[in-house]
């Protein structure tokens, strides 16, 4: 059941757009792939059935283009049967095969020589997880988050993984091969690095900060740019303006942050509030405007329960709390 729920998470990410256009390439030999083919269809039609079912001239329209791409390419044996026997769907799941088919076309174009065979981590809420590369590096992966890496970097120019959340890289040191972290805004390359990348779908800022070793972060927008990290940068850059900013930050937390702490440095509530949703697997009701403007610094100990950290910040801001299941209401 967990797992059918990570497929579920994973093909709802990309059909809300939350993938870069590698993503996009990485997550059509994902769906391709032999291993859990059962698992990727039910979650499909269960996610499909779910659209409203109206058909329009327009589902037609896209449904005959995404029939004339498929053909072609010269991949209508392999491809149009299972489409057609989802076609009853509605007109955004005609929408949606179409973007599909798009993707499945580009992997056929841009696949290397060697096939690269990748794999997929994915963390849900209120779970982290220590993961080890091919190569050795080591990855700690937040909650909430999706890793997509190769299972072997041999044969390849560069080890490239792909992530949409936020996690934390040791790597280990290859000149021949540079190690690069691709989200939708920015690219990360280390050749010997530690440091920490953060790019949640809803978030205003995607953000690389360095402990160890130097990093040369590239930005995606409209003015690309290109700027080299040293420890205790951090580099933040803005979703809605596009623009890049680097400040001085004290890196270390991000290692008390993988030993178990929660750290919270001059952040705004809103913030606070999403990132103890990710810990804690909850959903937290509170009014916004009763906090806008409000930035805090707090410090909750590794072990510490829900309802510690909610005592101390009563303590604190003076906030009170009710938990029901798994929401909690504050006002």
């Amino acid at each position: 059941m967990e797992e059918h729920n990570n497929i579920k998470r994973i093909i709802g990410l990309y059909f809300g757009k939350h993938f870069s256009r590698y993503g996009r390439i990485l997550f059509a030999r994902w769906l391709r792939a032999d291993d859990e083919k059962e698992e990727k269809t039910e979650a499909l039609q269960e996610l499909w059935e779910q659209s409203p079912k109206e058909v329009t001239d327009t589902t037609y329209a896209d449904w005959n283009a995404l029939q004339k791409q498929l053909q072609s390419e010269s991949v209508q044996g392999r491809t149009l049967p299972l489409y057609r026997r989802w076609m009853k769907y509605t007109a955004v799941a005609a929408l949606m095969l179409l973007t599909a088919g798009t993707t499945f076309w580009l992997t056929d174009r841009l696949k290397p020589a060697r096939p690269v065979e990748m794999a997929e981590l994915f963390v849900p809420y209120g779970e982290s997880k220590l993961l080890t590369l091919p190569d050795g590096s080591q990855v700690w992966v937040d909650a909430g988050s999706l890793l997509v890496y190769p299972k072997d970097f041999t044969h390849m120019d560069t080890r490239t993984v792909y992530l949409n959340g936020e996690a934390s890289f040791k790597v280990q040191k290859n000149k021949e091969q540079p190690f690069i972290v691709k989200t939708t805004h920015l690219d990360v390359e280390a050749l010997g690095t530690l440091f920490t990348v953060e790019s949640y779908p809803n978030g205003l800022y995607t953000k690389t900060t360095l402990e160890e070793g130097s990093v040369r972060v590239d930005t995606k927008g409209a003015s690309p740019s290109s700027s080299i990290l040293r420890p205790n940068d951090q580099l933040l850059y803005s979703r809605q303006d596009q623009t890049v900013k680097i400040q001085t930050v004290d890196a270390a937390l991000y290692g008390m942050e993988r030993s178990g702490y929660l750290i919270f440095e001059n952040t705004s509530f809103s913030q606070l509030m999403a990132s103890l949703e990710r810990k804690f697997n909850i959903v937290i009701h509170y009014n916004a405007q009763k906090y806008a403007g409000a930035y805090y610094n707090v410090k909750f100990a590794p072990g510490e329960s829900l309802i510690d950290v909610l005592n101390i910040l009563q303590q604190l801001v003076g906030l009170n709390y009710k938990v029901k299941d798994n929401v909690v209401f504050i006002n």
